[in-house]
């Protein structure tokens, strides 16, 4: 061992920087070792899931993308910006397959800009991102109100229990120094925004159940709060395509709740996959959804024109390729008064 570190360390390096140096990468390769061999068993268990429970799971998360963007157009509504249920859909779907591929929640500004392009308003870009703030005040409100709960049920530390009051201090302060600049007190007052957001929220850990239940892993709703709450906290900061870094942390979480680490880096992993293709699969179908609602707007707005065109004015027909003239009989009868103004006038046989 010390002719190792004589060979691979600089001879001026000191004895203590040595030491430090081994105390740095010895445990670094150790739990690369351990980690490798972990996730070899994680993988194995991956090709023992369940079907039933991860089919659950996937359905689940579908209803909380579903009423997420349901939450998306309560936002706008009570902004005074009504939207479509098919537009709401396919924007919300748009934001969710960019979130699935871009780092660093960049889908939420594409969804920004999906809604705003659906809005037919001057100021529709702040309203858009209006909306998305409250969006996302309603569901950090309805995750520390489950936090909370989940705290007085003995799930959760107990100092999660003040994470309602964190959390309604840092909005107060916020909204105290935004004063009259954003528009969001309103849309926050309607019930069925809080009541979507509750759905989305109750949807997802529904889903972490199923995931943990496809799993076999023991008492999966306390290890479902435990691991979601760590997700959460972790995409606080998100780094990787879709929120991918964050399943460390949840890993990570599930492992101090008794939970194997083969079985919790498999949870982690099946948890973002089932996310990542439920996200690919509602956005692939709200495109189509959003097509068919613009296809519909610009068919009523061709109706619309119809409608408002002069009714006692003769319409233009048109016969083969060539359209008549919308006044052909009026000109009919003036060529014909001329020829017998001219038949008047000379006598001759017309």
């Amino acid at each position: 061992m010390r002719s190792l570190f004589r060979s691979k360390l600089p001879l001026s390096l000191p004895a203590a920087g040595r030491l430090g140096a081994a105390a740095v990468f010895v445990p670094l390769l150790v739990s690369v070792v351990l980690a490798r061999t972990t996730i070899a068993r994680s993988l194995e268990q991956l090709g023992e899931l369940h079907p039933v429970p991860l089919a659950l799971a996937a359905v689940a998360l579908l209803v909380g993308l579903g009423a997420s963007a349901c939450a998306w157009r309560c936002a706008l509504g009570a902004a005074g910006a009504a939207i479509g249920l098919r537009a709401a859909w396919g924007c919300y779907g748009i934001g969710s397959i960019a979130n699935a591929v871009l780092p660093a929640r960049l889908g939420e500004a594409v969804r920004i800009g999906a809604y705003a392009s659906c809005l037919d308003r001057p100021d529709r870009k702040r309203l858009s991102g209006i909306a998305c703030a409250t969006v996302a005040i309603a569901r950090a409100a309805v995750w520390s109100l489950t936090c909370a709960a989940a705290a007085a049920a003995g799930l959760l530390p107990i100092w999660m229990l003040a994470a309602p009051v964190v959390l309604g201090a840092l909005l107060g302060g916020v909204y105290a120094a935004a004063r009259g600049r954003f528009e969001i007190s309103a849309a926050l007052a309607a019930p069925a925004l809080v009541g979507w957001a509750a759905v989305a929220a109750l949807a997802r850990v529904a889903a972490a159940v199923g995931v943990l239940a496809a799993l076999d892993v023991g008492n999966p709703v306390h290890a479902a709060i435990v691991g979601l709450t760590a997700l959460a906290a972790a995409n606080l900061v998100p780094l990787g395509p879709g929120g991918a870094a964050a399943g460390a942390g949840m890993a990570l979480a599930l492992a101090n709740t008794g939970v194997p680490g083969e079985s919790a880096v498999a949870a982690a992993v099946a948890f973002h996959a089932i996310e990542t293709l439920t996200a690919a699969a509602f956005g692939a179908t709200g495109c189509l959804a959003l097509r068919s609602a613009r296809r519909s707007v610009t068919a009523g707005e061709a109706a619309g024109a119809d409608a408002r065109l002069p009714r006692g004015r003769p319409q233009p027909r048109h016969y083969g390729s060539r359209p008549a003239l919308p006044g052909y009989r009026a000109r009919y009868r003036l060529v014909r008064a001329r020829l017998r103004l001219i038949y008047l006038a000379t006598g001759s046989n017309l």
